[in-house]
């Protein structure tokens, strides 16, 4: 029941000029910084939800290595585990929250957009408008499978308080469990896909804006 990795996060680079009015790069660290912050909570989630993950797959392995005599002990930790994944989906919530509140923060680029003056510096920015998009799309789609993921481990969790349940039926279970933790693994793959590529598009927009300011 491995679970997912760590999920990487744009940084903003903070940028001055000497000229009294705010410039386009001054503009665009602003909504860079803004968005950042607002990602805030969404990265201090990721920590504690990955600590969770690792407890709760000791506590799995453990219980499965029990016997049938050790039921009580079976209960105590499946008890356990379930309350662990209940504050794992509390967690995803949160996160949920910040990243929305980042996405409606980073909205802000479309007047940076509209103002520039450069076509080139202009349809930059739509392509980091649109990987930005990308990447909060990507971030949803990991939300949902790690939502099923939750569900099915839950499942797993329900079945292994059953004395009756079979080792057959358990195993079914389980495999659906890794299928769908591949699931989670490949939605962190594409959003840390897509933070890069927007980093690096950011950086060269970075590079322009200051010699164009200078």
């Amino acid at each position: 029941m491995k679970k997912s990795v760590l999920a990487a996060v744009f940084s903003s680079v903070l940028i001055l000029s000497a000229c009294s009015g705010p410039t386009a790069s001054e503009q665009l660290d602003t909504v860079l910084k803004d968005t950042f912050d607002a990602e805030k909570t969404y990265r201090e989630t990721q920590g504690d939800m990955e600590e969770l993950e690792k407890n709760e797959q000791q506590l799995f392995e453990s219980t499965m290595a029990l016997t049938q005599e050790q039921q009580d002990k079976v209960k105590n930790q499946v008890e356990e585990a379930r309350a662990s994944a209940d504050e794992r989906l509390d967690l995803l919530e949160i996160e949920k929250e910040s990243m929305n509140e980042a996405q409606e923060n980073f909205k802000k680029l479309d007047a940076v957009i509209e103002e520039a003056d450069n076509t080139q510096i202009k349809e930059d920015l739509g392509s980091l408008k649109t990987t930005m998009t990308e990447r909060y799309n990507a971030h949803d789609e990991f939300a949902a499978a790690y939502e099923t993921l939750y569900n099915l481990q839950q499942e797993l969790y329900t079945m292994l308080l059953d004395e009756n349940a079979q080792l057959p039926e358990l195993q079914e279970k389980a495999m659906e469990v890794n299928e769908q933790n591949t699931a989670v693994q490949e939605t962190v793959a594409v959003f840390n896909d897509k933070t890069e590529q927007f980093n690096e598009l950011k950086n060269g927009i970075i590079e322009k804006l200051e010699k164009e300011e200078q």
